[in-house]
């Protein structure tokens, strides 16, 4: 699924102007020690951190796009570093719990392969 379709599906908003990309696996968590043990290259992470490390990690693990949920206030500092290292950073005022399901009915797997 293309990543504008993602965005739409959410009610998501850009925090930067990245270009599309093609995403097939999801994975969710607000700890950065399960993010670096289940984490899959090119994933979309969907989280509720918004802070700098929390990129820096994403990015270790090869991260495609982050969305961060429920409308948390995004420092410039993590807005900037996703930018600086590619990745798309996307925000939503929706729960973790609501983007997971549209995102699992609408055809993405998650990290251990599981798909509508």
């Amino acid at each position: 699924m293309l990543l504008s379709e993602i965005v739409n599906l959410i009610d998501g908003e850009k925090l930067w102007e990245f270009e599309d990309g093609d995403y097939q696996v999801v994975g969710a968590s607000d700890m950065l020690s399960e993010l670096l043990a289940f984490a899959k290259e090119g994933m979309v992470f969907i989280t509720g951190l918004c802070t700098p490390q929390m990129v820096k990690t994403a990015d270790i693990v090869g991260v495609g796009a982050i969305v961060i949920v429920r409308r948390r206030q995004v420092p410039n500092q993590t807005v900037q570093a996703a930018k600086n290292m590619g990745i798309p950073l996307v925000l939503t005022s929706l729960t973790m719990y609501v983007v997971c399901g549209k995102l699992f009915c609408a055809g993405l797997e998650d990290v251990n392969g599981v798909k509508k």
